[in-house]
């Protein structure tokens, strides 16, 4: 009996660092899915509302915001970069190199948005041409790329500070910003879009005011907490002062594969979104709606992914290879848990989800219904892929 037991100990002892690892996933996951399903929010209440306007209203939105997202996650990219020496900062408890990663990690984020502001803003226009959509859509849709446009030198910064607080452990801080700047862009939705306490109605063009408010909203927020809040992070406004340039070299070594990783995925999409675009603004509006119910069952991925990346970090700063190891599998096990389910919800009520966004429009329901059972198959899969990425940026 003896002997019994002390061949199981090792397997218990497993058991148990396993248990406590997920219990840290966990932890770590729950704020940045909750995160990432309020981010999303702010597109999907767009969607919802600008639906009630009719769908060419709806394909313009669903264009320009994914052309306008498509670019800063692309250059949100030198955040991956920066969360992983991050991570390995705290790691090994080195709390002035954390520091002075987050300052410069900041400052690569205000220069590439205000390049991103500035080209996004005045090629806006010939985009839209050279898509060759309906007059209508081509005109709304410029509108709403160009206000959403400018405020990019203050959008980029926000997903990068985010980015930091999550490579430190702190998810619930991005948790927290992302409940504000949700809250005030359905708020400024439903008053600038339908005209509401006294405001015009401005339809897209208050869509696209209310996405963009909400999101500077978001920067200056966590950019008081960098600088005056209690967290390991700790910037002086000073520290946007210097450049770094080996350490910028570092950062932007680890975040080139991560960019180009979402420059191969965003160009697909795109690609594929303007191939829709051919078949007329019915099917595009199908697409949306699709693309917009799909988009909640990557939350779950992003948040263990999120999680993974940072225990990995973390582990690798302190030399615990093992654990950063079993970071990875353990996140992506749980993520795979979470997705299959909602990939079963998909499949099951389609119809249900593609109506909520377009009450009515019975040709619209039926293609985005079939779109979302489609989506529901490849969940699994896709679960495993996003967390393990995640734990390599780590």
């Amino acid at each position: 009996m003896k002997g019994k037991r002390q061949e199981k100990t090792p397997m218990v002892v497993l058991d148990r660092a396993q248990a406590g690892l997920r219990k840290r996933l966990l932890m770590l996951a729950w704020p940045a899915i909750l995160e990432m399903v309020l981010h999303m929010m702010v597109g999907i209440v767009d969607t919802a509302m600008v639906g009630r306007l009719g769908p060419q209203e709806l394909a313009a939105v669903g264009l320009g915001s994914r052309i306008l997202f498509s670019v800063v996650f692309v250059f949100a990219a030198m955040g991956t970069g920066a969360a992983a020496l991050v991570a390995r900062a705290v790691g090994a408890k080195d709390w002035a190199g954390t520091n002075r990663i987050a300052a410069q990690a900041m400052v690569l984020g205000f220069l590439a948005g205000g390049a991103i502001a500035l080209v996004g803003f005045t090629s806006a226009g010939s985009l839209f041409s050279w898509l060759q959509v309906e007059p209508l859509v081509a005109r709304l849709g410029r509108e709403y790329l160009q206000i959403t446009m400018l405020p990019a030198v203050l959008i980029l910064p926000l997903f990068i500070a985010n980015a930091l607080f999550r490579g430190a452990g702190n998810t619930r801080v991005p948790m927290i910003i992302a409940l504000i700047t949700n809250g005030v862009n359905i708020v400024g939705d439903y008053v600038l879009i339908f005209g509401k306490g006294g405001f015009p109605a401005l339809g897209v063009a208050g869509a696209a005011v209310a996405t963009a408010t909400a999101q500077v909203l978001g920067c200056l927020l966590a950019l008081g907490i960098l600088i005056w809040g209690a967290l390991p992070l700790r910037l002086h406004p000073r520290d946007f002062l210097f450049w770094d340039g080996k350490l910028v070299g570092r950062i932007l070594r680890l975040s080139l594969p991560a960019g180009l990783e979402e420059l191969v995925f965003s160009l697909g999409g795109m690609v594929f979104t303007f191939m829709v675009t051919s078949l007329g603004t019915v099917s595009f509006a199908a697409h949306q709606i699709a693309t917009s119910v799909e988009s909640l069952s990557y939350m779950p991925g992003h948040g263990f992914a999120i999680a993974a990346a940072t225990t990995v970090g973390q582990n690798l700063g302190a030399n615990h290879l093992d654990e950063a190891e079993e970071g990875g599998w353990q996140g992506a096990l749980l993520a795979l848990l979470v997705m299959t389910g909602i990939g079963v919800l998909f499949f099951s009520f389609p119809r249900h989800l593609a109506s909520l966004f377009a009450p009515g429009e019975a040709e619209v329901i039926a293609l985005g219904a079939a779109a979302i059972r489609i989506s529901a198959l490849g969940q699994p899969a896709i679960a495993v892929e996003m967390v393990l990425a995640g734990a390599l940026r780590g």
